[in-house]
């Protein structure tokens, strides 16, 4: 019995320290995993810019959101698309190189990688897409005036009307 009692504390530590330890890799590796991206500087003449309003609809049973829209792309196919309300930003996403981003800053999460971004973000898509590319599957892309564009995913419902100045 003697050495049950002697034997049980150490065990409890050493769970306690192993917890520990994977709790402590897992904070580092998702804190790490947040790349950050260059600034752009729009007034850079490399840079394609489209200016306009956009009516989002994030999925069917949701409330349309009202904003202003910066879609930017290089040559290089750095895209940078900004949607936000007066004075505040709603969200930003960003690719270049190989990296991606995007912020929604009214709800405080970001998410980011490597590679192609997700395809549930139609955003990173937007340049080409108002340039005539074929949009990925679930969606739709009706061009409805020479500046006015519907995208609408069948799937989730999410709907982005876009009407551009120029």
């Amino acid at each position: 019995m003697a050495f049950f009692l002697t034997k049980r504390p150490r065990r409890i530590e050493t769970v306690v320290a192993s917890l520990v330890l994977c709790m402590s890799v897992a904070w580092g590796i998702g804190c790490s995993r947040i790349v950050s991206l260059p600034e752009v500087d729009l007034e850079d003449p490399k840079w394609t810019i489209w200016e306009g309003q956009a009516l989002w609809t994030p999925r069917s049973d949701l409330t349309a959101l009202a904003g202003d829209l910066i879609v930017a792309r290089t040559k290089d196919s750095d895209v940078l698309v900004s949607f936000s309300k007066s004075p505040f930003p709603i969200f930003t996403c960003q690719t270049t190189g190989t990296r991606w981003r995007i912020d929604f800053i009214d709800k405080g999460r970001s998410y980011s990688g490597f590679g192609r971004p997700p395809k549930k973000f139609i955003w990173f898509l937007l340049p080409d897409l108002l340039e005539g590319a074929s949009p990925p599957k679930h969606w739709g892309v009706d061009r409805e005036a020479e500046n006015e564009w519907l995208l609408l995913n069948r799937k989730t419902g999410e709907k982005i009307r876009v009407v551009l100045d120029r």
